[in-house]
């Protein structure tokens, strides 16, 4: 057997290959509904419930946070403003207004 001895024309014919195997693809893809992304799914846990999940792990966290001794960050809806809040009770406003 004889080796090809020319390297780029065996890369090219590889690349070749490769880019017509995804063109393949590609079409075979054509006219059917896209396939949903797997970092979105959800795994059949609905929205309300991963709400829920979510706030009862920042409420842990900030607990966590406090019993350290560390500030924590939060949201006052009523003054619209963001502000930290410290171990002792003391609240300190993002806002300086």
């Amino acid at each position: 057997m004889e080796k090809n001895l020319d390297p780029k024309r065996e890369q090219d014919e590889k690349r070749s290959s490769l880019m017509k195997g995804f063109h393949e693809a590609l079409k075979a893809q054509e006219g059917q509904p896209p396939r949903p992304n797997e970092l979105d799914s959800t795994c059949g846990v609905t929205d309300d419930e991963l709400v829920r999940r979510f706030r009862e792990a920042i409420r842990r966290e900030n607990k966590a946070s406090h019993d350290r001794g560390l500030p924590v960050t939060g949201y006052d809806r009523e003054r619209k403003a963001s502000y930290i809040e410290y171990p002792d009770g003391r609240r300190v406003y993002g806002d300086k207004a």
